[in-house]
């Protein structure tokens, strides 16, 4: 782990697109602003770390119980085009093999 100080308005860079600045210290408390590409997720841990959880328990979901949850929502899939919006009456799902 590189461990740095930094006193506030100073900048630290990640790469050549992500750019952390101190923005202030209070009362125990840093403010950070990151600046970072859109393409770059920005997240706290504890927010990453639910992401990741949930995508874990999404790839664990089997196909039938999705379909069952499609049905009890009552979900309208909508497909656009580029002039028209046309709702699709049913959805496939086929297992990948």
């Amino acid at each position: 782990m590189l461990v740095l100080s930094r006193k506030i308005g100073e900048v630290i860079t990640v790469g050549s697109g992500v750019k952390v600045t101190v923005l202030s210290f209070d009362r125990g408390i840093v403010r950070l602003g990151i600046e970072a590409p859109k393409n770059i997720p920005v997240h706290r841990k504890e927010v990453h770390d639910k992401i990741v959880d949930m995508n874990k328990q999404a790839a664990k979901t089997e196909i039938s119980a999705l379909k069952t949850a499609i049905e009890i929502a009552d979900v309208n899939f909508i497909k656009h085009t580029a002039d028209k919006v046309k709702i699709l009456p049913s959805i496939v799902l086929k297992k990948s093999k």
